[in-house]
């Protein structure tokens, strides 16, 4: 896997993932532009989000999974850009009157051809439950063409066994639901998983993760 991600991501640097973004992933059908990434690490500052077995809070892998896909994302010619870049909530300015939520989806919107990729961790009840799982905007088409080409490429990379199947988002994910522009939400994994919740906090595994949703973005799988 290391091997394979240094080769794709010096031949990225050299020739442009996507000098013309239908060249390295026709079937979003974008012969004429190509797309900004917007990423969106989930939660941050007073929201952790989920908590893992062992207390992790969920904001903090989210983070460093957005970042780490950031970087390849940029090393590859991929235009990108991150919702927070820290421990935070967003708040343009400070200014509280609206929601964290609503300046979220305030922000992706206001990006020319943009695509959301939201970065989250999940949670259950069971602590036998494990796998990545993807959902997507029922608003575009090109959503479910992402969210797909995305958990293929981790289940190819690093889940073999994962039997799980993407699901349109409905109106209790908000940004996915009233997104205008194509919107995924990676799911990367239970922290209520005690085996997997270590993977979910290994550098080295978010790595490969998030090299596997940039595949997944490219089309190449």
């Amino acid at each position: 896997m290391k091997k394979l991600l240094l080769v794709i991501l010096f031949v990225c640097s050299l020739i442009g993932c996507t000098s013309n973004y239908s060249t390295v992933n026709k079937s979003l059908n974008t012969s004429t532009s190509r797309y900004t990434v917007v990423i969106d690490a989930g939660h941050g500052g007073k929201d952790a989000g989920t908590i893992g077995v062992d207390s992790t809070p969920e904001k903090i892998i989210n983070l460093s999974e957005a970042l780490i896909l950031y970087d390849y994302l940029m090393v590859c010619g991929i235009d990108a850009m991150l919702i927070r870049t820290g421990d935070y909530e967003y708040y343009p300015d400070n200014n509280r009157s609206r929601s964290d939520l609503y300046n979220r989806l305030d922000f992706v919107n206001s990006v020319s051809n943009s695509m959301l990729i939201s970065i989250h961790q999940n949670h259950f009840d069971n602590e036998n439950e494990w796998g990545c799982q993807v959902w997507y905007s029922p608003n575009d088409k090109e959503s479910k063409v992402i969210a797909d080409n995305i958990l293929k490429s981790v289940k190819l990379n690093l889940q073999p066994d994962n039997k799980r199947e993407n699901k349109e988002s409905d109106n209790s994910y908000y940004i996915l639901y009233n997104a205008k522009v194509p919107s995924v939400m990676v799911e990367c994994g239970f922290m209520s998983n005690p085996k997997e919740n270590e993977l979910l906090k290994n550098k080295e595994y978010q790595k490969d993760f998030a090299f596997s949703i940039l595949t997944g973005i490219c089309g190449e799988v």
